[in-house]
């Protein structure tokens, strides 16, 4: 964690198979320019053991690490969730009441009328860390390396429970959780068979957000060759919108 500024701190939440590690560009990036950042493991990933109880641990209970987190920051706070620590970030807004709200290539809350269901995993195993051609597509479109090794090995295999929320359309959550200002930010490169073109833009419509596209950006547009243009995209809304600490 930054030093404390004199407005909201950035709270970043991931997504599913990934940790705070995959935020390291963009806390080196908020931090240059003098913004409070912190980002938090959900249970079972990253560094954190999986308890017993993981395999059904979904968007609810990643929500109250969030919350937990959230606390420990303390002050005002600026959400900024991806893919499924979107969703995620949406679900903690119920009682954090975030200043704002930044969603980085969302996955969609039930509420959202366009919200297309997926095939769902099967409950009462582990899902395994996709292979790396299948990483690189649903994560990585947008990185020019030729090595992902680095970055697969610090991802950890999934709860089902947790991805099928996304995918059966279990959570709902409601615009009006959020205080302040929401911005909702696509990636050009992502796969469309997870993340189906038109469903970041229904996302923002559902919570009056500002909607922006990167069209260079793969699903992990804070990890890949996009991370610069994301960040400044990032740090121009939150200056737009007097968030973000001492900007």
């Amino acid at each position: 964690m930054s030093g404390r500024g004199s407005g909201p701190a950035l709270l970043f939440v991931h997504g599913g198979f990934h940790g705070a590690w995959c935020w390291s560009r963009f806390l080196h990036f908020f931090r240059s320019q003098n913004v409070p950042v912190s980002a938090v493991d959900l249970r079972g990933h990253g560094g954190l053991p999986q308890s017993d109880t993981f395999l059904k641990d979904g968007v609810r209970e990643m929500a109250a690490d969030v919350t937990e987190a959230a606390a420990t920051v303390g002050g005002p706070i600026v959400l900024v969730g991806h893919s499924l620590g979107a969703l995620v970030a949406m679900a903690a807004s119920e009682r954090i009441k975030p200043a704002g709200l930044i969603l980085l290539a969302p996955s969609p809350p039930s509420d959202v009328p366009e919200v297309r269901r997926l095939p769902p995993f099967p409950e009462g195993r582990l899902i395994a860390v996709p292979p790396p051609e299948r990483t690189r597509k649903w994560f990585l479109s947008g990185y020019s390396g030729d090595d992902i090794t680095p970055y697969q090995a610090r991802m950890t295999p999934e709860s089902p429970a947790f991805l099928n929320d996304r995918y059966l359309a279990r959570i709902s959550a409601k615009p009006e959780w959020v205080q302040g200002p929401t911005l909702c930010v696509s990636a050009g490169k992502d796969d469309t068979l997870l993340h189906p073109a038109g469903q970041d833009e229904a996302i923002a419509a559902y919570y009056g957000a500002e909607f922006q596209s990167i069209p260079e950006a793969g699903h992990c547009l804070m990890a890949d060759d996009s991370t610069e243009t994301s960040g400044k995209l990032l740090l121009d809304w939150l200056k737009r919108q007097k968030l973000g600490g001492t900007i």
